[in-house]
């Protein structure tokens, strides 16, 4: 099956019925984890969902990463020096003028390594790298 990219923007949109994409965020994800297609995240990406969440509460952040790290499910790819340095180097330096971060700039280049078409977000930055967003 397909894989997903799990980006902060669909995974908090999933997560807190606050968010705008709550209605089509959450049934996605879990659709994602009831599947057995491959669930792709980062370290970067883990910590950008957390540091949005302990706004709600500390207790939440910790719930959210006890959670996740007890759910085979989800795929955590660290973020290397070497592929914080690829990242800058095929998508920071050639898209200046995008402004991308360096959480995205790592979760394209973990993309790309992957073979990973597909992310479950709602950050338009996706689409400007050449992937697919979902749920759309």
């Amino acid at each position: 099956m397909t894989p997903t990219f799990l980006d902060a923007s669909g995974w908090f949109a999933a997560l807190s019925p606050r968010d705008q994409y709550h209605g089509s965020a959450a049934p996605f994800y879990q659709d994602l984890l009831g599947g057995r297609r491959r669930i792709v995240t980062t370290n970067l990406v883990i910590a950008e969902v957390h540091s949005l969440l302990v706004r709600t509460s500390a207790d939440t952040g910790v719930r959210f990463l006890d959670r996740l790290y007890s759910d085979p499910r989800h795929e955590v790819i660290w973020a290397s020096r070497d592929l914080e340095r690829a990242a800058v180097d095929r998508w920071l330096r050639p898209f200046l003028k995008v402004r991308f971060s360096l959480t995205d700039a790592v979760s394209f280049e973990v993309m790309r390594l992957q073979g990973v078409k597909r992310a479950f977000s709602y950050d338009r930055h996706f689409v400007a790298a050449g992937f697919e967003m979902v749920p759309e």
